[in-house]
C-alpha cells in the first residue's frame, strides 16, 4: 500500500476507536501487515493494540474491551486476521509484554479452520529468522498458501529422500523410548491416580471429573519424552469465559504447579478441558517450568508459529527427536527447513524472488 493510502486508513481507525470506546480506555490502534512482525505471514493484516498499561491492568482491560475490538474487527476489519496486543510500561526484564491473538473462524475459506476440519493436529513451534524466511519463500513463491502448508510441504519433500528413508530404518533398542523419559504403564497410572486426588483437593466440588497424564502415544500432540497434564472439568451452563475463570483459580493452579513440580517433574504441560473429555466448551494450556529450557534456545530470535501437521508429519518428527537427531518438534522442523535451504532449486527460489523485486522497483 502507497504511504498515503496508510495514513488514510489509519485516519479512519483512529476516528473509529474515539467512537467506540470510553474516554479513558480508547486504545491505540494501527494496522500492521507482512514486515512488520515475525509472526505476521504474507498477505496477512494485524491490528496492533497499544495500551498504556503494565501487564496486569493489560488483562484488566483486555476481560473488559475485547468484546468491543473484536466487534470493531468484525464490522470494519474483516480482513484483520488477529491482534498484536502490547503494554507501554515495562516488565521487571525491561521488556514491554507483547501478546499475538488470532481470531478463529473469520471465514469459512480460512486457512486454520480447514486444518482443524481435515483432523490436522495444531502445534506451536518456535522458528527462528533463517526458518520464517524459508517458510514465507515458499508462500511468495506460489508453494504454499501459509506457513503451516509450507511447513508441511518440506516435511514432504524431506520425507522422499533417501537419508530420512535410512534414518528410519535405523534398528532401534526397545527400551530407547523409555531412556528418552517415558513412563512404564504401572508408573503412569500411580501417578495418575495420586494426581487425580489432589486436583479433586485443590478444586472442591464436582468441578473436576478427572485428570489424565498423557505421554508421548496418548495424544498426537504430546512429544516423545514429555508428559502433560490433562484436568477436565464437567460440563457447564454456558461455556466459562477463560480468562476470568483463570483469574479466580489462580491460587490453587500456582499451587497445583508447586504440586506437579514435585510429583511429576517431568510434566511440562498443564491443561483444563472445560465441557467433559471433548473440552467443546473451551480448553487453556500452561506451560510449567520444569523441565528448563536449553539457556541458549532462549537467548535465540525465536517467533511463535502456530501449524497443523497429519499423522506421516508427526511420526517424521518424532522419529528424529528418537534417533537423537532433534531433541524436540521445534528443532526438527529447524532441521528439516536446513535440508529444504541446501537444495540447489531453493536457491533458485531466492533468486527469481530478487529478480521480480528488482522489476516491481523499475515500474
Amino acid at each position: 500500500m502507497e504511504p498515503a493510502t496508510i495514513d488514510r486508513i489509519q485516519q479512519l481507525i483512529d476516528a473509529e476507536a474515539t467512537k467506540r470506546f470510553a474516554a479513558g480506555a480508547v486504545p491505540r490502534l494501527a494496522l500492521l501487515r507482512y514486515g512488520d512482525q515475525p509472526g505476521i505471514e504474507p498477505g496477512e493484516l494485524y491490528l496492533r493494540v497499544s495500551l498504556g498499561l503494565d501487564f496486569a491492568a493489560r488483562e484488566t482491560w483486555i476481560e473488559e474491551h475485547f468484546d468491543r475490538l473484536e466487534d470493531f474487527r468484525a464490522q470494519r476489519l474483516p480482513e484483520v486476521k488477529g491482534f498484536v496486543v502490547t503494554t507501554d510500561v515495562p516488565d521487571s526484564s525491561g521488556r514491554r509484554p507483547t501478546g499475538v491473538m488470532k481470531m478463529d473462524g473469520i471465514s469459512l475459506l480460512d486457512a486454520q479452520e480447514d486444518e482443524i476440519a481435515r483432523g490436522l493436529t495444531p502445534m506451536m513451534t518456535q522458528l527462528g529468522p533463517a526458518d520464517l524466511e524459508t517458510l514465507d519463500t515458499l508462500i511468495t513463491a506460489g508453494i504454499a498458501a501459509g506457513r503451516s502448508e509450507a511447513t508441511r510441504w518440506a516435511l514432504a519433500r524431506v520425507r522422499e529422500q533417501l537419508p530420512y528413508a535410512e534414518l528410519s530404518e535405523q534398528p532401534r533398542e526397545a527400551g530407547e523410548l523409555m531412556a528418552r523419559g517415558g513412563l512404564a504403564r504401572a508408573v503412569q497410572d500411580r501417578l495418575q491416580g495420586q494426581l487425580d486426588a489432589r486436583v479433586k483437593e485443590l478444586f472442591p466440588g464436582d468441578e473436576v471429573q478427572r485428570v489424565a497424564l498423557l505421554q508421548h502415544g496418548d495424544d498426537p500432540w504430546v512429544e516423545p519424552g514429555d508428559l502433560l497434564v490433562r484436568v477436565i472439568l464437567g460440563e457447564a451452563e454456558e461455556d466459562p469465559p477463560l480468562r476470568a475463570w483463570e483469574r479466580d483459580h489462580e491460587t490453587m493452579c500456582r499451587e497445583l504447579h508447586r504440586d506437579l513440580a514435585e510429583l511429576v517433574p517431568g510434566a511440562r504441560y498443564l491443561e483444563f478441558w472445560f465441557g467433559g473429555d471433548t473440552g467443546r466448551q473451551g480448553r487453556s494450556r500452561q506451560r510449567l517450568r520444569c523441565p528448563p529450557e536449553d539457556p541458549a534456545r532462549r537467548e535465540r530470535d525465536l517467533t511463535v508459529v502456530d501449524v497443523g501437521l497429519g499423522p506421516a508429519d508427526l511420526e517424521m518428527l518424532d522419529t528424529l527427536i528418537i534417533t537423537g537427531t532433534a531433541a524436540s518438534r521445534a528443532e526438527a522442523i529447524g532441521w528439516v527447513l536446513a535440508r529444504i535451504r541446501e537444495r540447489p532449486a531453493y536457491a533458485r527460489l531466492g533468486e527469481r524472488e530478487r529478480e521480480l523485486d528488482d522489476l516491481k522497483a523499475r515500474f
